[in-house]
């Protein structure tokens, strides 16, 4: 064991040496941090006037104006204020063409997410082009959105204890909630199912070769007669697959984050989770969900390396091992299982082109039994991909072992 440090350096050094490796990287790279900064400005919105304007002028006034919200509760005053700046008769204009409006866009949003628009006695009406998304109490509104996330419970054919801890998780939250501009941390969690695809092509095309390629040129037999041995052999290719996969997952989310955080700032990482996503029941903060899904990637990362490294050897080839992965991921990132099949569908929104995501990881409310409690999905996940990924490497090395005894 004490020569596993020299192998890793080997294995590194192979893996460095392949062009595809700095070209896959590097791409996905540039691809994610591209993800953030094109939508914003592709988007486009004309005016009355004429003028045109981006979503990430949008953005900038909207950070700029709703600096006096921060810290500030979502209740009757603020839609007060909301109802008055978007009234027809408000002039008020912090440019020639972005309307004063966008300052409560998030708090608009909030309130239509929450269904207010279907609330007995209040509608959404619009006004010479100013929409008032709610009229009613804020006691009213809360309720709405409680009502919203049960009728989701029931699509998803929760259990009745599933349904009361989720009640409970719902009751410990304070209403009403505080607001916090966090443009740039809704960013992250957004793109977080781009890193997801990302990651997965990257482990398809990078970790096969890290055991492949001695089976390909017919040199596993030559390191194999060294004196460092078959176990240490593996686990110096293992930890380098997985090492790697963890780092690339870091690479992805810093290019996401950086610029994220120069195009929008950095506030808001402790913006409440259900302001921007009112369907969420966990009490977190947009920071924290963010780091959530950067632990759930780097689990996956973990699950996909040792996946690769498995088919690798059973093939031993990387071509049969990158379709099959690459082939997953296309299935998984389309393919959507109704919830009525409530065991296959809970089981696939385990891919990790499914959970890691805001949608799969913070708003699935299927939990998973543990002892006297649950689990939900951004928790029992990365157990899972662990578990997971000791059987396939466990697996891996009984394939290489097996092959280097008695293989030719």
């Amino acid at each position: 064991m004490y020569n596993l440090g020299t192998l890793i350096k080997y294995e590194y050094k192979k893996l460095f040496q392949r062009k595809a490796v700095w070209i896959v990287t590097l791409t996905l790279m540039a691809l994610a941090a591209l993800s953030v900064i094109l939508p914003p400005f592709m988007s486009v919105v004309s005016s009355d006037d004429g003028d045109s304007y981006t979503a990430y002028d949008s953005c900038k006034v909207r950070q700029k104006l709703a600096a006096d919200l921060s810290g500030r509760p979502v209740d009757s005053e603020m839609i007060r204020e909301m109802n008055a700046v978007l009234s027809p008769d408000y002039n008020e204009s912090p440019c020639s063409m972005i309307p004063y409006s966008v300052k409560y866009d998030d708090i608009a949003y909030f309130a239509d997410e929450c269904g207010a628009a279907y609330l007995t006695g209040s509608e959404e009406s619009e006004r010479n082009g100013a929409i008032y998304p709610y009229t009613g109490s804020t006691d009213d509104l809360y309720r709405l959105r409680r009502d919203t996330n049960e009728k989701i419970w029931d699509r998803f054919c929760l259990s009745d204890q599933e349904k009361t801890y989720l009640s409970v998780q719902e009751d410990k939250l304070s209403t009403p909630f505080t607001y916090q501009y966090c443009a740039s941390y809704k960013s992250i969690l957004s793109c977080a199912v781009i890193a997801a695809v990302m990651l997965s092509f990257l482990t398809a095309v990078c970790i096969p070769p890290v055991s492949a390629d001695e089976h390909s040129r017919r040199t596993d037999q030559i390191i194999l007669c060294t004196r460092l041995g078959r176990r240490t052999a593996f686990l110096a290719k293992l930890f380098t697959s997985v090492t790697f996969s963890v780092c690339a997952v870091l690479l992805l989310y810093a290019s996401i984050a950086l610029p994220s955080f120069f195009m929008y700032g950095t506030e808001g990482f402790s913006a409440q989770i259900q302001v921007p996503l009112p369907g969420c029941t966990w009490d977190l903060s947009m920071g924290q969900a963010a780091c959530i899904l950067i632990g759930v990637s780097a689990a996956a990362a973990v699950f996909l390396s040792c996946t690769a490294l498995f088919l690798a050897e059973c093939f031993k080839s990387s071509i049969p091992a990158m379709g099959i992965l690459i082939g997953f991921l296309l299935i998984s990132s389309f393919l959507n299982i109704p919830g009525q099949f409530r065991v296959l569908s809970q089981i696939w929104s385990y891919c990790p082109a499914q959970l890691i995501s805001v949608s799969g990881s913070m708003l699935d409310p299927r939990l998973v039994p543990f002892f006297s409690t649950y689990l939900p999905s951004y928790q029992a996940g990365p157990f899972v991909y662990l578990i997971l990924a000791l059987l396939f490497s466990l697996g891996g090395y009984q394939f290489w072992r097996r092959w280097q005894a008695g293989g030719r």
